[in-house]
């Protein structure tokens, strides 16, 4: 998911692009991935070559990490209902910058540690349910050939994600 994300937003013509992980070495994985050309063409023409920047969680610190982004995107499994770190934060309120938008992949529960933190910390908040159903759209039409009932999709999907 991250990589996917990734490069959307590479394609998209983002400025700068951080990629934290665990590690350095697994986040600077993917930012050379990033940066190779694909076939004769680059998602990344016209950005300068310090556009994908690659950190480890450690450099996460403190709100200045993250004071100049405009959108933060959680591709972890942190806080998913049932999953190993169900209930807890991949970042603490004090990383949040206020007016930043944080989207969470994870789509149970709603909202997720993450986001209830980034609402106290003045952020604008999206959780990953839209992203869940429009994949499942975009499925339907390509194994059905028709356009997905989408506000079916989601109605059912929010009933089962709240027993």
């Amino acid at each position: 998911a991250a990589r996917a994300v990734a490069f959307a937003l590479l394609a998209g013509n983002v400025s700068s692009l951080v990629i934290v992980n665990r590690t350095w070495a697994r986040a600077r994985a993917v930012a050379d991935i990033l940066e190779r050309p694909i076939g004769d063409c680059s998602l990344r023409a016209g950005t300068p070559a310090s556009a994908v920047t690659a950190l480890s969680w450690q450099c996460v610190g403190s709100g200045e990490t993250f004071g100049r982004c405009h959108l933060i995107v959680n591709c972890t499994t942190v806080g998913m209902k049932d999953g190993p770190q169900e209930g807890r934060s991949p970042l603490s309120l004090d990383v949040i910058p206020r007016n930043v938008l944080v989207y969470d992949l994870v789509y149970n529960p709603w909202p997720t540690p993450l986001l209830r933190l980034a609402q106290e910390a003045g952020a604008d908040i999206l959780g990953g349910l839209p992203m869940l159903v429009y994949q499942g759209a975009a499925s339907f039409k390509l194994w059905i050939g028709k356009e997905a009932p989408v506000g079916i999709m989601f109605d059912r999907a929010k009933e089962i994600l709240t027993r």
